[in-house]
């Protein structure tokens, strides 16, 4: 499982004067819970991953009650994690994130992140 940490969020002009115009609505909601997806990892803050970020599926298929356990062992090695946002796409309910990772000493690698919005909030499905 790959394991990413700092969200950087992507914004670009080509050509114009024009600042990017700021996230906002559904698009800012999942980019938050990414960004919370980050600092946790940066921090190694597992349960939050497990207890406030994923769905309950995603927590059973990260350990269950050993979710937290799980996440440590898969980044124990991983040092100065990277994600940047490449783009949303939204279905109803839910959201495919893609994201380019990084960490130290790893290449970049282009992953995408499936949401689901439950309970009013965006949460962490799967991490591909």
């Amino acid at each position: 499982m790959a394991v990413v940490a700092i969200l950087a969020p992507m914004g670009c002009s080509l050509g114009g004067d024009e600042e990017p115009k700021p996230v906002a609505g559904v698009p800012k909601e999942i980019a938050a819970t990414v960004d919370a997806l980050g600092r946790a990892i940066a921090d190694r803050d597992y349960a939050t991953i497990c207890d406030k970020l994923f769905t309950t599926g995603a927590r059973a298929r990260s350990g269950g009650p050993e979710c937290a356990g799980q996440l440590a062992s898969a980044g124990e090695e991983v040092r100065r994690p990277i994600i940047q946002i490449r783009g949303i796409e939204l279905k109803g309910d839910r959201a495919s994130v893609k994201v380019a990772t990084e960490a130290e000493g790893q290449e970049r690698v282009t992953d995408t992140l499936e949401l689901r919005r439950q309970g009013g909030r965006w949460l962490i499905e799967a991490l591909s």
